[in-house]
């Protein structure tokens, strides 16, 4: 089993983009109907799902997944947390072809009822975290922590995970299941973190090997 920290698998994406000029949109788009096939294995029309997603490109990865649900037919919201102006160039992107979609984004966790949603998607911090989770960021993965009925799917890592370490780093947003691309990440393989990683899908989404 292939094991990547972070720094090894931004290393690898960057040999993908810049050598083998596969675009940073393809890969994003790929990694986002990636998830969804998963997603379809458990959820149905009567699912609510909430997508919690980050500044950066994990959640432009969220912000397609959105996307995707809603262009066919699911109940979505996207939860949009950060500051707008610190968006990466792809997560401002994919924000906007949401929003040209019509798909339901807000900004404020108070207009979420978080009780109403069965499922949740999170795309805060994927595998770039470095520090531990404060502020809404973390009132939002405590809300969703004590929700008794839920099912949450992590894109990459689930929030609260260093890939570069290997470690839990603070307050954890528990998924059911984890969502990763081309290989596993660091701490994936570790007994101690199986209730925050959950279900484990490695997902080819155009890598080379």
């Amino acid at each position: 089993m292939d094991v990547l920290t972070a720094s090894e698998m931004y290393a690898y994406e960057q040999e993908v983009i810049n050598h083998k000029k596969v675009p940073v949109l393809v890969l994003m788009e790929c990694a986002a109907r990636a998830v969804v096939r998963q997603m379809k294995e458990r959820i149905t029309s009567a699912d609510k799902i909430l997508v919690v997603a980050g500044s950066g490109n994990n959640g432009g990865d969220g912000l397609a997944v959105g996307r995707i649900l809603h262009n066919e037919g699911f109940e979505v919201t996207i939860l949009e947390l950060g500051d707008p102006n610190q968006r990466s160039d792809q997560n401002k992107r994919q924000h906007e072809i949401a929003q040209n979609y019509g798909v339901s984004l807000v900004s404020e966790i108070e207009r979420v009822s978080f009780n109403e949603f069965t499922i949740f998607v999170d795309a805060l911090f994927g595998i770039g975290l470095s520090r531990k989770i404060e502020g809404t960021p973390l009132a939002v993965i405590q809300k969703i922590n004590q929700l008794a009925t839920k099912y949450v799917y992590a894109i990459d890592v689930p929030s609260g995970i260093s890939a570069n370490e290997g470690t839990n780093i603070g307050t954890c947003l528990n998924s059911d299941e984890t969502i990763t691309f081309g290989f596993h990440k660091f701490g994936m393989e570790k007994p101690g973190l199986k209730d925050v990683f959950g279900k484990i899908t490695i997902d080819d989404i155009g890598f080379f090997y």
